[in-house]
Order: structure tokens, then sequence, then C-alpha cells
């Protein structure tokens, strides 16, 4: 027999029963409203029931839709096993309601074990508790799971694409009504469908290279918590294959907006450069300007359907922003003892540089841990900077270099720069690649750079004090390149870059 739909109202004895601490052996009971969902907090459980909604995009006003909605919630949140326990039936038995066991089922609820919310990182990140240690583990879950997702062919090309823009458009247009900001929303439809149509043969190269895969959909900040020092990505999207059949480029790009539209483009490119590091999905950066503001038009809709219309206009000027890229490519080299704090200038640097996520950065120590197969923290042996590693290591951090110039990004390569052949690698790319060249020494002391070396804490560097003592006959600051005394504090680091190369600063808006 077909299933007649229900409407939400017709849900509302479950809502009473679950809202009932009786219900939950006498725990007090928190409810929560999403657009879809209904979530009821209590003890260590939050019970997830799908409102019997039908959109343009959902169908939940059968019971039948709403457990199968349920199972695939499971299925496509595996990778937080920590948090989803299951699906379980409310049902009817002897003419009362009961969570879970024998009866009629009334309804499907997913079943969660309950976290503490302080701990999502939209919360961290609004109170300043989102570190740069916590943005590297997202950006390597981020990662891992877009390794682990499965190709989904059928979407992803330019129809597809063109499609999206279209509905982001639609949507914005109805929800904006009359907000004064509406009025542009013709012009980002036109600018953006112009930059897809830009990158035609980089979309299809994409969707041939399997890079359209069945992602979360949904990874914004307040879609991931924190669950001992592990980031975990929760709430994928389980109701609309289309939404969530994208290019992983895409996924991300929803991260990297809600990073920079809270105000924190430092953390925004601590994570796009792991997860980069991680992928070497350089190639892809051209279309990075499209996705943030497809990301950053669909914020705006959502605050305007609120009727936020100052936030939506915030957005959407983000959205209008992006669309004009990253700005002009440029190539810097930061070179320096081991312990003269290179990398803390390029994470410094890097954010300043560019009009959305900052610079590339590629450090050597990290691409060398990449090449052995191992995270970037894991200690490497002797024979792993042997000189047939170390070419192998400039010579994919100059292939991975160009690709991200020739994308249109600045990009910072961090090293010792001690060799002369990788000096001439760095200026020789630059010229081929026709793009500015800077070369930065940082100027330290050896023992001040053996101080920092012997109070190290996990990082991608190997280097002791040895190593240092052995760098310092060749530590000489090259001809052409811009000496930085390295032993004042970061931010004056950074302050006297400012002074001497300002240019490495102009483009960031």
């Amino acid at each position: 027999m077909a299933q007649t739909g229900v409407t939400e109202a017709e849900q509302q004895p479950v809502i009473d029963f679950l809202a009932d601490p009786a219900t939950h052996g006498g725990a007090a009971v928190e409810r929560v409203d999403t657009h879809i969902s209904r979530i009821f907090l209590a003890g260590d459980r939050a019970w997830k029931m799908k409102r019997a909604l039908r959109t343009n995009y959902l169908d939940f006003t059968t019971l039948a839709n709403r457990e199968q909605s349920c199972r695939r919630e499971m299925e496509v949140n595996a990778a937080a096993g920590d948090i989803y326990l299951g699906v379980v039936p409310v049902v009817r038995r002897e003419g009362a309601l009961h969570l879970g066991g024998a009866g009629e089922p009334v309804e499907w609820l997913v079943e969660m074990r309950r976290f503490d919310r302080e701990r999502e990182l939209a919360r961290l990140c609004d109170r300043g508790g989102l570190t740069r240690d916590i943005a590297e583990r997202l950006a390597d879950e981020i990662a891992q799971m877009h390794r682990a997702a499965p190709v989904t062919p059928g979407f992803g090309d330019d129809a597809d694409l063109d499609g999206r823009i279209e509905q982001i458009a639609g949507a914005l247009r109805q929800a904006a009504g009359g907000m004064a900001f509406a009025e542009g929303i013709e012009g980002w439809r036109t600018a953006a469908h112009r930059a897809r149509i830009a990158h035609h043969d980089l979309v299809a190269r994409r969707h041939r290279a399997g890079q359209i895969r069945r992602c979360h959909g949904d990874l914004h900040l307040g879609n991931v918590v924190v669950i001992g020092d592990r980031p975990v990505p929760f709430d994928a999207i389980e109701f609309n294959e289309a939404i969530a059949s994208i290019d992983v480029l895409y996924d991300l790009a929803l991260t990297l907006s809600d990073l920079l539209m809270r105000g924190h483009p430092d953390l925004a490119n601590v994570v796009l450069n792991r997860y980069l590091g991680a992928t070497r999905d350089y190639g892809g950066l051209p279309l990075m300007p499209l996705f943030l503001s497809m990301r950053g038009a669909v914020r705006a809709m959502t605050a305007a359907s609120r009727g936020a219309e100052a936030e939506a206009a915030h957005d959407f000027a983000f959205a209008q922003d992006a669309l004009r890229g990253e700005g002009a490519p440029r190539l810097i080299a930061i070179g320096g003892l081991s312990g003269s704090g290179k990398s803390s200038v390029a994470r410094g640097l890097a954010p300043q540089m560019g009009a959305l996520t900052g610079a590339v950065v590629l450090r050597s120590d990290v691409v060398r841990k990449r090449l052995a197969g191992v995270a970037p923290e894991t200690h490497l042996p002797a024979k792993a900077y042997s000189a047939p590693v170390s070419r192998r290591v400039l010579v994919r951090m100059a292939r991975d270099a160009r690709v991200a110039l020739r994308a249109g990004w600045p990009v910072i390569l961090d090293a010792t720069f001690l060799d002369p052949q990788w000096r001439a690698c760095a200026e020789k790319l630059a010229a081929r690649e026709r793009v500015p060249f800077d070369g930065i020494w940082l100027d330290l002391p050896v023992a001040a750079a053996i101080d920092r070396v012997d109070h190290r804490g996990a990082d991608a560097s190997d280097a002791t004090a040895e190593v240092v003592r052995s760098q310092s006959a060749q530590a000489q600051c090259p001809p052409g390149w811009q000496s930085i005394a390295a032993a004042a504090p970061l931010p004056r680091v950074l302050d006297q870059l400012r002074e001497r190369l300002p240019r490495l600063f102009d483009q960031r808006c």
C-alpha cells in the first residue's frame, strides 16, 4: 500500500514524547530545531528526528523516506563514528509510544552521542580558541575524507556547475527581495558564469580525473566538533546526492570561506596549505575564487532568508570580491639557518599576501616528509637527508610552485637555501614563469638558532644543534637577497619585511 504523507503537525505526539524527561530516564531535555530536523538532547544522547517537510531538494513527508534518510545519514557520516550510534524507531506498543523495541514504528531517529557544543569549531573560532594545530588537524581530516570519497562521474561538468550558479542566483534573488544589495545579484551571476567559462578546460580535466566526489557537502565550522584532540566533521548532507557530489575543492571552499568571513585569513591559509600539502591539488587553484564566491553567495542567501540584511550584504560583498581572484602571482624564497624562523615568517607572511586565502607555502621539511609517505611531524632517519633525496625534494617543490604560480597564486618557498643550486632553481623558476622574485635571508646568530632548535616542540623539522653548527659556514646572505634580522619577536620581523618589501603586502584587501 502506498504510504501517504504527513505534516509536521502530525508529528506533534512524537515531539511531545521525545521532549518528555520520562522518555529519557528523567534526564532534562533540550530541543534544537534546524531547517530540516528536530534534535532532542538528553543525558549523554542526542536524538535527531527528520521534520515532515517537502522542499525543492528533499521530501520527508513519508515515514519510509525519513527512515531512508536516517540510514543514509549513518552511511555518509561513517567517519564520525564517535558521534553516530545507530538508527532507532519510535514505536507504538500497547497504545503508548516507546523508544526502540518491539511495536509499530511511527517515527525514525538517528541516535547520536551528545558532545559539548562549546567544542564546535564555530564557537571555538568566535572566542579565539581555534588554534593552528586544530586547523592543521582539520585539513588532515578533510584530505582523508576526500581521498576515501567515491567518485561521482554523473556530476561536476560544465552544465552541472552552471546549474548550481543559476540555483544560487535564483535563491539569493528570492531571499533578498528588496534588500539594497539585491541590485548586484545579476552582475554576480554574469561574472560567475564568465569565470566558469574561462575555466572550461580545467573543469573538464578535473571531471575526467575523478575530482568530483561524494563529499561532505556542508563543511562549515558549525559542522565540526573537537572530540579529544580530533576535529570531527559531522552532519554531512544525506538528503540530496547532487548537493554533495561536487569538486573536492568546492567542498573545502566552504570551510575556507567560513574562516575568511569570520575574520581569520591566517587560519584559512593554514587549512589551505596543509590540505594542498597532503593532496598536491595545486592544479585546481584557478577554480578556488569561483568556489569561494559561490559559497559566499549561498551564505548571503541564508542570511537574507533570516532577514539579516547587514549580514547578507557583508557575505554578498565577499562573494563579489572573491571573483576578482587572488591577485598577481609572485615567488618568494625564505632562507637561513635551521631555527632562524623561516617557517614562522612564512606562516605570518602568507595570509597577508593575495586577496583571498593568501600565498601557497611550500616548506622543504614538509615536502620531504610527504615524499617519504609520512605525516609532517614524523621524524625521519639521516638517510632521508641524502643528496639524492634532497634533489627530489627540490624538484617537487619547483613543480608544485610552478603549478601554483600558473594558477595565479603567490608562492613562498621555505628552505635553508644554503645550497647555491637551490637558490638558482628558485630564481630561474621565477624568471621562466615571468613573475617577480624576492629572496629573504633570515640572519640569526648560530647560538640563538641552536637554542631555538633545542626548545622546539612537535614540528616538521628534524634539525638538531649539530645540524645548525654544520650549516654555519654557509650561512651568508646571497647577493640580491634581503637580509632581515631574525632575533626579534615575529611581529617585529614581519614589520621589517613590511618596511623593506612593502610590495609583498600590497594585495591584501
